[in-house]
């Protein structure tokens, strides 16, 4: 569409910002970084809508197993016949969901969320959320070997990248909302709003701001409310009030979180050299995950589902320790596989169940040879579930607060923090991880831990940095015509080529010099003002500073102009509002390599 050469027609950024109302002012407001209290809005309803996905998805992966079991999660009741028959038809069933998909909407779990935070925008696609809701709930039903804390992340991520795209808010705007949901989700699942946003921040993120914080902190307190309204406020497990006695204990926990680290470095090296299999067919690798979680379930059905029936037993010191070493060992093998072929649960669950089982085993190796003046199996169980989780999400502050919430016991928090740090530094330093879902990311060919610079600049939309000063004009127009554009004091000049595959970006001091000069020229050769003013001016030919020009969306990011800038080869790009990326009056400002560089300069 070419534009009027009336000058006032050329001002649609002014024009656009004059009229700002509502909506459209909520959104250019939140384009910026420190976009404080519209953010606190839009993360109040984040936390509403991903508390209730949660406690809708609990609901829906818990209530229906009371028809054969007599409580959730108490998969020992079942004759043996079910425990071998129970996760295998859940495969199938897991098998025939995925099979109606295309392989591109069959992408759960947090590694799904972490691919869409870096990758893609935060633009989280609802078809696969409908199916981690569907799928999650079939996998623990059908007490496959995975956690409830997976699922509940991608639903909360989804919540707050849906709530974004449905009113159109930039895209730096979506990546927060998506942190938001991240947290409520981890705070409505566990009851834990403080490490649902360490967790969000430390994990997903990847970040630590007061502008960050705030909005993650409000979403994390909503998810929890909701969930205490559905749940009560109980904690998730009841633990009694035990200390470590002694300091002489400080040597045998130095020992037993190297065990952790090391544990957990071989999960992950594992599940990095098993995950490309997740690109083959789903009825194949879920049938496998099935078979051999129901036939290890014959003998040891503690393994079936998330556990936290025996986790809480482990807690309470009720486990022997030969039962609680055959638990652990058949544990870590249905986890690790099912992780690793992709059933769409998550390891939080699992790692907090590993953790607490091995505690256990090591307070009653202590018993045994410092006698039972130690501190009970139940106490390394806390400690030994800050520090597995943290060894294995690479998430040492979130586990240390998890534990504290989920116990209510302050005395987890001097000798975790002693667990926490070895065995991260065994898990990081001697097996060279960086986390599960960050190693599986890079085993799946997809981009791992973004840089500072991206993360700085992917924190900012294109509509709070571009430069609105600007006027639309043909190519060729008269000097009349080009007095007036250039009268409102526009710094560039937008030349629109309707024959060419691209526009050109003129600066506005050039032309303005040039009618100077054409001025200066008349006064010294004494031509009549109207001489040589039916001449057309080519704004192409004009001496001065072009650059070629691509279209970008107003929601884009800083981090999306500049990879723009890099592919398209363009010198600078025009920001619209509208679809199609014309000339039109829904152009609203322009970004060029400086704006970018002076950002993140600043």
């Amino acid at each position: 569409m070419k534009p009027a050469p009336d000058s006032r027609d050329k001002r649609p950024a002014l024009r656009w910002l004059r009229h700002e109302r509502g909506l459209e002012k909520l959104r250019l407001q939140l384009s910026a970084q420190d976009a404080l209290a519209p953010l606190l809005a839009m993360a109040l309803l984040t936390g509403i809508a991903a508390g209730l996905v949660t406690v809708g998805f609990r609901l829906l992966s818990e209530s229906p197993s009371r028809l054969y079991l007599p409580m959730p999660d108490q998969f020992e009741a079942l004759p043996q016949i079910w425990r071998f028959a129970l996760p295998v038809l859940g495969a199938l069933a897991l098998a025939a969901m995925y099979h109606l998909l295309k392989p591109s909407r069959r992408h759960t779990g947090i590694v799904h969320v972490l691919d869409r935070l870096h990758n893609h925008q935060a633009q989280m696609p609802a078809s696969n959320a409908v199916l981690q809701f569907l799928a999650g709930s079939v996998a623990l039903l059908s007490g496959q070997s995975v956690g409830r804390e997976g699922p509940a992340v991608h639903l909360g991520a989804a919540s707050g990248s849906l709530l974004a795209r449905q009113l159109k808010l930039p895209n730096n705007s979506v990546r927060n909302l998506l942190g938001c949901g991240v947290a409520a989700a981890i705070a409505a699942s566990f009851n834990t709003p403080l490490a649902g946003v360490v967790f969000a921040m430390e994990v997903v993120m990847l970040e630590y701001s007061v502008v960050g914080f705030l909005p993650v902190i409000l979403a994390a307190v909503i998810g929890s409310a909701v969930t205490q309204l559905v749940f009560g406020s109980e904690p998730a497990f009841t633990v009694p009030a035990i200390q470590l006695n002694s300091l002489a204990e400080m040597p045998v926990l130095f020992f037993f979180a190297i065990v952790i680290g090391s544990l957990a470095g071989i999960f992950i090296h594992i599940q990095r050299r098993l995950a490309p299999v997740q690109r083959k067919s789903p009825a194949v690798r879920f049938l496998i995950a099935g078979v051999f979680t129901g036939t290890v379930a014959i003998w040891v059905p503690e393994v079936l589902g998330a556990g936290y029936d025996t986790l809480e037993k482990a807690i309470l010191g009720e486990l022997a320790l030969t039962v609680l070493v055959i638990i652990v060992v058949a544990k870590f093998a249905t986890t690790l596989l099912a992780s690793s072929l992709g059933i769409p649960g998550g390891v939080i669950g699992p790692s907090l169940f590993l953790g607490a089982c091995l505690g256990g085993i090591a307070g009653g190796l202590t018993n045994l040879w410092l006698g039972e003046g130690t501190a009970s199996p139940g106490f390394y169980a806390m400690v030994g579930m800050a520090a597995m989780m943290a060894a294995l999400l690479n998430s040492p502050l979130a586990a240390l607060l998890a534990i504290l919430e989920l116990t209510y016991n302050p005395n987890v928090l001097f000798p975790g923090m002693l667990m926490i740090v070895v065995a991260c530094l065994v898990s990081r330093n001697f097996f060279a991880t960086e986390g599960i879902f960050q190693e599986t990311l890079r085993s799946l060919d997809k981009s791992g831990t973004p840089s500072w610079r991206q993360q700085m600049l992917s924190r900012v939309g294109v509509a709070s940095v571009m430069e609105r000063r600007f006027s639309i004009a043909p190519q060729k127009l008269s000097e009349a015509e080009a007095a007036r554009l250039i009268a409102p004091g526009p710094h560039w000049i937008v030349i629109d080529l309707p024959e060419e595959p691209a526009p050109q970006l003129l600066r506005a001091a050039d032309l303005a010099s040039f009618l100077q000069r054409l001025e200066e020229a008349r006064k010294q050769n004494r031509e009549s003002k109207d001489e040589g003013a039916g001449d057309p001016i080519d704004l192409l030919k004009l001496p001065g500073e072009r650059h070629p020009l691509a279209a970008l969306n107003w929601r884009a990011t800083l981090l999306e102009a500049q990879n723009k800038l890099e592919k398209s080869g363009a010198g600078a790009l025009y920001v619209h509002r509208g679809l199609t990326g014309v000339l039109d009056n829904h152009v609203a400002g322009i970004i060029l390599p400086q704006h970018i560089d002076n950002f993140y300069r600043q």
